[in-house]
């Protein structure tokens, strides 16, 4: 009798364990109709030909799915949408043997049998198995291989909406990110947990500001200084400085214009504490959060150089100059007030001494590349200094730098036929066969204000016959930008190719290689030093 008794007890416990093992949370819930909706958008062929309005599809199922139990009765839900959609034909070029990037893929949830009921699985796994293989009516490629957001529908008045909007447009975006960002898996956070985090912080968002500030949050998860949002078009004013994160302050380290900065009082290594009441250490570590930067030097920067931005055209600074404490009224400026694009007064290159010739990428065209080393034909150094956004030049210069071609990147682009997969390109090559190149000592100058092309530039630089690279941490965001739209029409952009050394080296988040790191310093900024080119000049002349 007890024997039974214990026996009864068991079963029940077993019973109930089961039924509690199969409850889905809300969250859960939330996080499987994100992914499916993603999934069926770029892998069914019905959907991915844009034969439904796929946003009202979202809305239309989202309650249902919200009122499901257990994983059977979502399964069903998940299984019935399916099987309206269409039939799915074999797919006769769907299997390939070609060589793959493969680090950001991941459809390993499709057969999560926590989620999903075994009918379910099978129907996920073959829709992956046979593919939309056409041109997808959502998304398509740039003749370089970036995506190309397309045909998404335009929402009107969207600067808080409704809790099924506000979801919509992070599943939007994660799934984006999920098939076609070629550094998800560099990120910090895991992209998986990124939705489940942010589900019921979406949901719950009170207002506005509370939202935007959501999705700037979800957009920094990326870990890509290339990666912004702008909810409006209203231009900021600048003050007229680079500030830059030396010895963990916030420094001035150079000037958009300088004539403009002597009349505002703001001098080279002047730390700045205060921007009117707000105290920079405190904004940073609340404003960080915010902002994407793919490593954490940059991210600061990038966080200082948010906090200064603002619409008051005058303000003022808080700082400390020669150990003491000032305050100093403060101009800001449109941009463009600071030609600094467009400045004649800047050097485009100059003679340092017999020994030694100086470039400036930031002002150099095409033109310019022939007759820059017919005079320095007789220099043992030539020191570039890439601490700027250059034009389009390498190749040029590598003419005249290389004595043969070589391989300076590799490249992989998305893979439009298997979402999530990404295909390598040629390796990018540069220089020419040239016996009369330069024969003397190349020295490459680089830091933390050396973005996208300055460091695409660099690794095609360092294939020279002799080059050092001297300098700190780039800002890590390689590859063409992509800019689409999220949902209610706010501009937003990645990072768009994967680029690689031909070695599989990553620079992005880490930076270009560099062979003797200089860190400026506050005392050098205050004297009027510029200390990486310094030991630049030091070693050209050995």
């Amino acid at each position: 009798m007890k024997k039974t008794f214990l026996l009864l007890i068991l079963i029940c416990f077993s019973f109930n364990h089961l039924i509690a093992q199969q409850k889905i949370s809300v969250t859960e819930k939330l996080a499987s109709i994100g992914k499916i909706y993603g999934f069926l958008k770029y892998y069914h062929p019905e959907v991915g030909k844009g034969k439904y309005d796929w946003d009202k599809e979202f809305i239309k199922y989202l309650p249902q799915v919200l009122e499901a139990s257990d994983k059977e009765f979502l399964s069903k839900i998940y299984s019935n949408w399916i099987n309206v959609l269409g039939t799915i034909e074999k797919c006769k070029n769907c299997v390939s043997d070609q060589l793959l990037f493969d680090k950001n893929f991941n459809l390993s949830w499709t057969q999560d049998s926590e989620i999903f009921n075994t009918e379910l699985k099978a129907k996920l796994k073959y829709i992956e198995e046979n593919r939309f293989q056409g041109e997808n009516f959502y998304v398509t490629t740039e003749p370089v291989g970036t995506i190309k957001v397309t045909n998404e529908p335009v929402y009107q008045n969207f600067s808080y909406p409704s809790e099924e909007y506000r979801l919509l447009g992070l599943f939007k975006y994660w799934n984006i990110i999920e098939y076609f960002y070629p550094y998800k898996y560099l990120t910090d956070q895991k992209w998986d947990s990124v939705l489940t985090e942010m589900i019921p912080k979406f949901r719950s968002a009170s207002n506005k500001e509370e939202y935007q500030s959501l999705v700037k949050e979800l957009i920094a998860k990326l870990d890509d200084t290339h990666a912004w949002i702008s909810f409006d078009n209203e231009k900021p004013k600048y003050l007229p400085v680079k500030i830059s994160n030396i010895e963990n302050k916030a420094v001035v380290s150079g000037f958009y214009n300088d004539s403009i900065a002597k009349i505002n009082n703001i001098k080279l290594g002047d730390v700045i504490l205060k921007i009117d009441d707000l105290e920079i250490k405190k904004e940073t570590e609340k404003k960080s959060k915010y902002i994407a930067g793919s490593n954490a030097n940059i991210k600061i920067r990038q966080t200082y150089n948010e906090i200064l931005l603002g619409k008051n055209s005058t303000s003022t600074l808080t700082i400390e100059r020669n150990n003491q404490i000032e305050k100093i009224k403060v101009n800001r400026y449109n941009f463009d007030d600071f030609k600094y694009w467009d400045n004649p007064t800047a050097i485009k290159t100059k003679s340092i001494n017999e020994k030694i010739g100086y470039v400036n990428m930031a002002s150099i065209k095409g033109a310019d590349v022939s007759n820059i080393f017919k005079s320095f034909k007789n220099k043992k150094t030539i020191i570039i200094d890439l601490r700027n956004y250059p034009a389009s030049v390498y190749k040029l210069l590598s003419k005249y730098l290389n004595s043969e071609k070589r391989d300076f990147s590799k490249v992989y682009s998305p893979n439009m036929d298997y979402p999530g997969k990404f295909r390598y390109k040629e390796n990018l090559q540069t220089g020419i066969k040239n016996k009369n190149n330069f024969k003397g000592k190349v020295i490459l100058l680089v830091n933390d204000e050396s973005i996208s092309k300055a460091e695409f530039t660099a690794m095609a630089i360092q294939t020279a016959d002799n080059v050092i690279t001297i300098g700190n941490q780039t800002a890590g965001a390689d590859g063409n930008i992509v800019v689409f739209e999220y949902i209610g029409g706010y501009k937003t952009a990645i990072s768009g190719l994967g680029i690689m050394y031909p070695d599989k080296t990553e620079t992005q988040r880490k930076g270009v290689k560099i062979d003797i790191e200089i860190k400026p310093t506050i005392e050098g900024l205050k004297q009027g030093r510029d200390e990486i080119l310094e030991k630049a000049i030091e070693l050209g002349s050995e």
